[in-house]
């Protein structure tokens, strides 16, 4: 832990008064609401849900991400996921290193498992961050476990990932992340997940922008269900 910073009134070579300055911390994050649907010949109806949130400091970045699709069509559910992801890093002060812990829990009544738990550490590394561009990579080890699917296995996996963001103008932000868990008994047997938004800002004053959104999550030993499950949405979004 690192200590508060103390800046201290000297008169005559002793302190005579304190004041502990804390270190800054800063929240922000978003919610997005996306719903869609059709009645007549067919009845469909989509609905996701989305929120986020970034805490930082001096010292720690921490950042979470909850999201949540539902599909039907004629009644007949299609989709029902839910996904969390949460990253703590540590920054060595000017250092382009950090250090990461980064966890995610996946429930999908559509794969093979009922749940997925996952987690890694390792090493963050800033690559350049400007007003307009920020890259940011990082590699790790960490384990993987399935709940409710055909395999009890826990395997040992590498952790591989790469941030990029742009502000394109003063309304427009892209953003593209990719992460490979490759597992180091056979790298062949991996999981990518691949995610890039595109952000209109649509109302300045109260904050809300249009998103554009694209996730593919591939598996390669989906056992039985499709390798890739390719996501798009166009979401409503309101951060505060």
């Amino acid at each position: 832990m690192v200590p508060d910073a103390v800046v201290g009134k000297i008169e005559d070579g002793v302190v005579v008064e304190e004041t502990v300055l804390e270190p800054a911390v800063c929240w922000e994050g978003s919610f997005e609401l996306g719903l869609n649907g059709s009645s007549g010949n067919s009845e469909i109806f989509n609905f996701r849900f989305g929120v986020d949130g970034k805490r930082k400091s001096d010292f720690t970045e921490l950042t979470l991400d909850l999201d949540y699709k539902q599909d039907s069509k004629d009644s007949i559910q299609t989709a029902n996921r839910l996904f969390f992801d949460g990253r703590n890093e540590w920054l060595l002060g000017a250092s382009p290193w950090s250090i990461f812990l980064h966890g995610t829990a996946e429930y999908d009544e559509f794969q093979s498992f009922d749940t997925r738990l996952a987690s890694d550490a390792g090493f963050g590394y800033q690559f350049f961050k400007t007003d307009i561009t920020d890259m940011k990579g990082r590699i790790g080890a960490g384990l993987s476990h399935e709940i409710g699917g055909p395999t009890s296995d826990t395997p040992i996996e590498a952790s591989f990932g790469l941030d990029y963001s742009r502000k394109i103008s003063a309304k427009q932000k892209f953003s593209a992340s990719v992460n490979y868990f490759p597992e180091f008994a056979d790298f062949m047997n991996c999981r990518v997940i691949s995610k890039a938004d595109w952000e209109l800002l649509i109302d300045e004053l109260s904050n809300l922008s249009l998103k554009i959104g694209v996730v593919d999550r591939y598996d390669s030993t989906p056992n039985g269900a499709k390798h890739n499950d390719l996501d798009y949405a166009v979401t409503i979004l309101w951060k505060f």
